[in-house]
């Protein structure tokens, strides 16, 4: 079932590029390398610091027994599998405790995910310029995890 989500959250954000083609001209379009250059990043909860929703996440059930909104929390497999195989992400660096930094260069996508002792994780911040030329640092720091 959360696979299904992600997958209508991908097709979701396809269809709003694919939408840029009724933007007016003047409007400006950011290249790969532009992304790359300055990354950008959101939380998994819109207006809440990824810091909370971390902290949040720590005892959040699995997003398929879900009372209220929170950010995407499953099987740790599962996130796994779907970062892979949806955004072609891989797992890049650690924080060194709980938190993992995901990212793929073909797509230049990235994500923070939040890795549970009980083999669940939870997705707390993506983005978008993903670079591996980067330190991960620079994503910790650009989801406010890092200062």
């Amino acid at each position: 079932m959360a696979r299904k989500s992600i997958r209508n959250t991908a097709l979701t954000c396809l269809v709003a590029v694919l939408s840029f083609a009724s933007v007016p001209a003047s409007a400006e379009l950011v290249t790969h390398e532009e992304n790359r250059a300055n990354p950008r990043g959101w939380s998994a909860i819109a207006g809440t610091e990824p810091r909370a929703v971390r902290d949040m996440a720590r005892e959040l059930p699995v997003s398929d027994q879900a009372t209220a909104d929170q950010p995407w929390c499953a099987a740790s497999d599962e996130i796994a599998q779907s970062l892979s195989e949806d955004f072609e992400e891989e797992k890049v660096a650690t924080n060194g405790s709980d938190t993992a930094l995901w990212g793929s260069d073909m797509m230049g996508t990235w994500t923070v995910v939040l890795e549970r002792p009980d083999a669940t994780s939870c997705v707390i911040a993506s983005g978008i310029g993903f670079s591996a030329d980067q330190g991960p640092r620079r994503y910790f720091v650009q989801a406010g995890l890092l200062r």
